[in-house]
């Protein structure tokens, strides 16, 4: 189940990164801006884009939330060296140590991650906790995302939410034959609040990214989502670390997130969005 979860976690990475590779070659061969969300390229990003989620959520079934979410931030690695690839981006010696620093951090997380007991029946208490959660958090961010222009406050919301997802994939009782499971997930509220905390998540995102900087954008968003539902299911869903692995653990992730912020951050993403300020370059490869 490990081994399932960790290749599940991989493929969302990469489909993920693929995404945006698709998507932006979409908006650099479309002649008008209407045209993107029609171009071929783009709909196979956004396919890309649903399958990385589901693979994530498959993920999050038989891994430590915070192993699981941090292997998908490092999507963020693959973009930046494979754009350059694809579009000529810049890529600095620092984005390389980055992802080598991303990639040993990821490796020292899976290593030291306990997977027992990941799977826990939530209990009543668990849930009425998710949904108020999802309502407080909705009443709190929705104000912000129409008055405020501070980017990195509403990534960091979009970051809770996207993180509120992760928690509540985790609590869905998938048990039984797949009609019952059907039946029961309409009147599930676990699968509502996740579905709430998704809308909300990419709603909260866009506007983000719209009133700020792709790059720390990013990078406040791939931080929040990774440690705060990992600490929640450190305390309260049975994910742990292995007897002598919590330095491992905490090294890991101090170099796993760190190489995602340093990438952020990188020419290369303010290029692939247009955030630079200047043409988009050519397609090398495409």
């Amino acid at each position: 189940m490990l081994l399932l979860g960790l290749l599940a976690a991989l493929a969302a990475a990469g489909a993920n990164a693929g995404a945006a590779l698709l998507e932006a070659s979409a908006a650099r061969r479309a002649t008008r801006a209407a045209a993107v969300v029609l171009h071929p390229m783009y709909l196979s990003g956004l396919a890309l884009d649903i399958g990385g989620w589901v693979l994530t959520v498959l993920a999050l079934r038989y891994m430590p939330i915070v192993a699981v979410q941090a292997i998908v931030a490092g999507q963020v690695g693959i973009t930046v060296v494979a754009s350059h690839w694809v579009f000529d981006t810049p890529l600095r010696r620092i984005d390389l140590a980055a992802a080598a620093a991303n990639v040993v951090g990821l490796a020292l997380i899976v290593a030291s991650a306990s997977v027992e007991d990941v799977l826990l029946s939530p209990s009543t208490a668990g849930v009425v906790a998710l949904c108020v959660t999802f309502g407080v958090l909705l009443v709190v961010s929705v104000p912000i995302a129409f008055r405020s222009r501070r980017a990195m406050l509403l990534s960091f919301l979009s970051g809770l939410a996207f993180g509120g997802t992760a928690v509540a994939v985790r609590m869905v009782d998938l048990e039984g034959p797949l009609g019952e499971m059907a039946r029961n997930a309409l009147t599930d509220p676990v699968v509502w609040a996740l579905l709430g905390f998704a809308v909300l998540g990419l709603a909260l995102y866009t506007v983000a990214l719209g009133r700020g900087a792709v790059g720390p954008v990013v990078a406040v968003l791939a931080v929040t989502e990774t440690l705060v539902p990992g600490l929640i299911g450190l305390v309260a869903l049975g994910d742990g670390v292995r007897p002598g692995g919590v330095p491992w653990f905490v090294a890991g992730l101090v170099l796993a997130l760190g190489g995602v912020v340093v990438l952020a951050r990188s020419p290369a993403q303010a290029s692939l969005s247009g955030d630079d300020g200047v043409a988009p370059p050519p397609l090398k490869r495409l």
